[in-house]
């Protein structure tokens, strides 16, 4: 035990080693640009984004399928395809991002070719080197290094957001703190819900065709044959996934729309909702091999109480995960509305991030995840 916990500090440890060097490399700027703009701008996204592709590639053709089935030699080859793709996507995030900057800071530009082609390289690297740092965070490290590295930016700029809005909402005093205290309650209440939204399963009850007799000795085993379980399905099942793709498609493809370039106004946020609900209804239904459930249980012995094994039970889980993708989608769509809904009531546009959208259900998810981690050592 005393070895095994040696082991998770030095985990902890290395980890934090390995934020500290990400958060240091974020202080690195492009070259030939006076404005302080970091080589690690598109951070871990443009990775996460590939892997989301490849996921989507490998349920819906028969042919990354195969290669993802085919043991770690798969995993391998699925790996190396999600690393070209987020080459092929930094190169098309980095010249969006890099001309949103120029537009900005124009007049600090000598040479705009030279510019735009060495911050192209410096920040597709700084995107490798980001991803290298969240492998070595899974290999060495406590594991989560995507959603730990996210969250360590996140945080930085979590600790500068509150400290301003404290001292913007202070100088109104006594108005000023009580919208203060109530923006804090509705942030805590809106961690509340993401928690549960988080965790939130639809419980899909199943029990066994086979049953003890109800006088065996074994009154332990006689529980446990008789005792109904269920399936556990995610009503949230694609995660945080929907809202960062939707994001990365509006920004690359939509930016230069005039209606859509501002992300709070109607018409963006209008589309931004549209590409959550498609996305979600697409990786649902694309990933819950409704299908192979329905053949493994009636395998296996076991039936949906009332429900027919075959295809009433495949027609009955299909129901199941419409449910789940409607509820799952406007869910999703309402969290990742709520900054904008923030600044139409007048809030900071700084303090907006952490009131939804990717950054709260990072944080949240994130925190999860490492609460599970140190309770799964402490066992």
């Amino acid at each position: 035990m005393n070895i095994k916990k040696r082991d998770f500090i030095s985990k902890i440890y290395y980890t934090l080693f390995i934020i500290i060097i990400y958060r240091l490399g974020y202080f690195i700027p492009l070259p030939f640009l006076n404005n302080r703009v970091s080589i690690l701008s598109l951070g871990i996204m443009p990775y996460i984004s590939a892997s989301i592709l490849t996921q989507l590639m490998c349920y819906m053709f028969p042919f990354f399928y195969k290669i993802q089935q085919d043991g770690e030699i798969g995993i391998k080859k699925i790996n190396n395809i999600t690393k070209v793709l987020t080459i092929l996507i930094s190169l098309i995030q980095a010249p969006v991002y890099i001309n949103m900057t120029l537009s900005e800071f124009s007049y600090f530009i000598n040479c705009k070719n030279i510019l735009m082609i060495t911050s192209i390289i410096c920040i597709t690297t700084g995107t490798f080197f980001t991803m290298w740092l969240g492998d070595k965070i899974n290999a060495k490290g406590i594991g989560n290094g995507n959603s730990l590295i996210i969250m360590s930016g996140i945080l930085s700029r979590f600790i500068y957001s509150i400290i301003n809005e404290i001292l913007n909402r202070i100088k109104n005093q006594l108005l000023g703190i009580t919208i203060l205290l109530f923006e804090l309650f509705i942030w805590l209440l809106i961690i509340g819900i993401s928690i549960i939204i988080i965790n939130f399963v639809k419980k899909i009850h199943i029990q066994y065709v086979n049953k003890l007799n109800n006088y065996s000795s074994n009154l332990e085993e006689v529980y446990l044959r008789n005792e109904i379980k269920f399936i556990p399905l995610k009503v949230v099942y694609p995660g945080i996934m929907p809202i960062i793709f939707s994001q990365g498609i509006l920004i690359t493809i939509f930016k230069k729309i005039n209606n859509i370039n501002n992300i709070y106004g109607i018409w963006y946020n209008l589309l931004y909702s549209i590409l959550i609900i498609i996305i979600t209804f697409f990786y649902t239904f694309l990933s819950i091999p409704v299908k192979k459930i329905s053949d493994d249980l009636k395998i296996n012995g076991v039936y949906i109480p009332n429900i027919k094994p075959g295809k009433d039970t495949c027609f009955f889980l299909k129901k199941i995960v419409s449910q789940i993708y409607f509820v799952g989608s406007l869910l999703l769509v309402i969290i990742a509305l709520l900054p904008s809904i923030f600044i139409s009531l007048g809030g900071d546009k700084n303090f907006s991030f952490f009131f939804g959208g990717t950054t709260i259900i990072i944080m949240v998810g994130g925190l999860l995840d490492i609460k599970y981690t140190i309770n799964s050592y402490i066992l």
